[in-house]
């Protein structure tokens, strides 16, 4: 039976999919910077051709990559709309998984860092971050828990909440071999007694 789609068109589909998961694949496995398109090709058994025809572009590819890759954080959002726990604890909750998943896809982790001035620079490309990473849930979490109104001053502390908790993460997995065994020199407390100790000071005066 038919499904009034042309066979080519559904060929066409079927083959950016696939370059698609290769490069997400090559992603997970060695980072960023490492996933060339000639790499991406040879992975997915096709001509480098065809990568430039249903993508134009690198950068248009791992754009789309990492909108697959953020869709792992799906779990750690779900965290968000917790409503048996408290807007303190869905946070941590929050924070404690989204942790876990950057631990497991370094290369996100770089490429976040990365793109970081890029998405601040530019109003458009924010908007679609603040979107991609649920941002509202976050301000709805710490509204609750301040009963602060300003949005502004609630982005503030977005920012401020992942510049402690998120950022050492991504620098981390941003380091050279060299300087791993100077940075395991330092022992830290587990993700949770980090973001508890963080929490008491930040939000004594809420209490």
């Amino acid at each position: 039976m038919s499904t009034g789609e042309p066979i080519a068109a559904t060929s066409n589909k079927d083959t950016k999919q696939h370059i698609l998961n290769v490069t997400v694949e090559l992603i997970r496995e060695e980072g960023f910077s490492c996933t060339s398109l000639r790499k991406i090709a040879a992975r997915a058994d096709i001509n480098l051709a065809l990568v430039n025809y249903h993508y134009g572009s690198k950068e248009k590819l791992l754009s789309d990559a990492v909108r697959v890759l953020i869709s792992t954080f799906d779990d750690a959002f779900c965290a968000l709309d917790d409503n048996s726990l408290s807007p303190k604890e869905r946070l941590k909750t929050f924070f404690i998984r989204y942790v876990g998943k950057l631990k497991e896809h370094p290369g996100l982790a770089r490429q976040m860092l990365d793109e970081t001035p890029h998405i601040l620079a530019s109003q458009d490309e924010y908007t679609r971050y603040c979107k991609m990473m649920k941002m509202q849930k976050i301000l709805d979490a710490l509204q609750e828990i301040t009963k602060e109104q300003n949005e502004r001053k609630l982005m503030t502390m977005v920012q401020q909440l992942y510049g402690a908790i998120v950022f050492p993460v991504i620098m981390t997995s941003s380091i050279t071999e060299g300087q791993r065994n100077c940075v395991s020199m330092l022992t830290l407390p587990s993700i949770e007694v980090q973001i508890d100790g963080l929490f008491e000071h930040y939000f004594h005066k809420y209490n």
